[in-house]
């Protein structure tokens, strides 16, 4: 899967892995939604490119376009969040990006339901 717009030579391979920022421990069957930030008025939107689900090691592997504007996003049980952003250029061929979700126990708000 792809960017739709990606031609070959712009194409890189991306890994996003997220884990558990107190025990470094992969994050398993976390939602992950990717984005890619455009011009809108009267500020940026995202436009989301899809939504994946971490494997046994806590990855997501896609093919993206290295000029354009990414947001990661992870969503995992009981609220537990993390993400990341990169501008233009920014990502490169075979780079590993690693998210580091607070565990929900651990975040210094409650979120009520």
């Amino acid at each position: 899967m792809g960017c739709n717009n990606s031609t070959k030579e712009n194409e890189i391979k991306v890994t996003i892995k997220v884990v558990d920022s107190y025990t470094q421990k992969p994050r398993v069957n976390d939602r992950v939604e990717i984005r890619i930030g455009k011009w809108g008025f009267p500020t940026r939107r995202y436009v989301e490119v899809g939504q994946y689900f971490t494997d046994s090691l806590g990855t997501v592997s896609i093919n993206l376009d290295k000029n354009e504007r990414y947001s990661f996003m992870t969503f995992g049980p009981q609220h537990a969040f993390g993400s990341d952003e990169y501008k233009k250029g920014e990502l490169k061929d075979r780079q590993q990006v690693v998210i580091k979700v607070v565990p929900p126990e651990k975040k210094q708000f409650k979120i009520e339901e």
